[in-house]
């Protein structure tokens, strides 16, 4: 049996007429009538009952034609997942993502997915995690990797997470943290606020800014020559000569998460919902 016979039986059964269902399937009734006859001496079966006014399936043919339903709506499912696998192979993911994570976190994660959709392009943009989100509201990005959950109300997962740290080219009194020079590094607003509710919990005075950067790499080089300690999140392993103590606020360590963002109609895309996946497996 193949999908021929399988349309004849199923078209048949739905016209209980020979002439219409020759006329359905583009065919003759003479040519019809044999494939049937052929089909009932393969399965040893009669398909019709005799001595009845009008086509009438016997108890084998209720039952054949049954199977014909499903058997056509498993090949049509068939055919549009393989048709979606095949299509999954290729397109475009428009990303935006926090520039940190972009240059810390992502590159394995994509290289992951590159290699099971080779086909498909990522366009990427890094940027603070505001500008990101921008896009995302605006339609421009299909993904936000950010560090702010934004009250998004749609898809979002934390995917991301590790604690803030106070480092310093040796130990210091932790009282005298307003007075000694912090290199610090420029963040979002997000995280600026963050930070700034920990400092503000903890000391008076406004810290002692004596230099400003806009790289973890700058950052730390300036702390391993002993100009200043810093305050960042542990992306890149640290010397074992730096000092380093986690920064806590009432009671709870301050983390750094990063979130995935990303609208519900995304999840019907298999090339969407794999890099989906991909990034959740990250998951802390």
């Amino acid at each position: 049996m193949n999908e021929k016979d399988w349309l004849i039986i199923h078209s048949v059964y739905q016209h209980k007429n020979i002439t219409r269902a020759a006329e359905q399937l583009y065919t003759s009734q003479p040519a019809l009538s044999y494939r049937l006859k052929q089909i009932e001496r393969k399965l040893e079966i009669r398909l019709f009952e005799e001595g009845h006014k009008g086509l009438v399936f016997s108890a084998q043919g209720e039952y054949l034609a049954q199977h014909a339903q499903k058997v056509l709506r498993d090949l049509q499912q068939l055919k549009e997942n393989l048709h979606s696998l095949e299509m999954a192979q290729q397109g475009e993911i428009a990303i935006g993502v926090s520039s940190n994570y972009a240059a810390y976190r992502l590159p394995p994660l994509l290289s992951r997915f590159r290699q099971s959709h080779p086909g498909i392009r990522i366009n990427l943009m890094s940027g603070l995690s505001e500008e990101i989100f921008t896009l995302l509201q605006r339609g421009e990005i299909d993904i936000a990797i950010v560090k702010d959950d934004y009250h998004w109300k749609e898809g979002k997962e934390l995917i991301d997470e590790d604690d803030y740290l106070l480092i310093g080219q040796q130990d210091f009194d932790f009282a005298l943290l307003p007075h000694l020079p912090q290199i610090r590094i420029v963040h979002g607003q997000h995280v600026t606020q963050l930070l700034e509710r920990w400092w503000n919990a903890n000391f008076s005075h406004a810290p002692n800014i004596a230099m400003t950067v806009d790289k973890i790499e700058v950052c730390l080089g300036m702390v391993t020559h002993g100009l200043g300690y810093a305050i960042i999140s542990s992306y890149l392993p640290l010397p074992d000569s730096l000092y380093r103590r986690p920064i806590t606020l009432g009671g709870q360590p301050v983390k750094n998460r990063t979130w995935l963002l990303y609208r519900y109609n995304l999840q019907s895309s298999p090339m969407m919902q794999s890099f989906i996946n991909i990034l959740k497996s990250n998951q802390p």
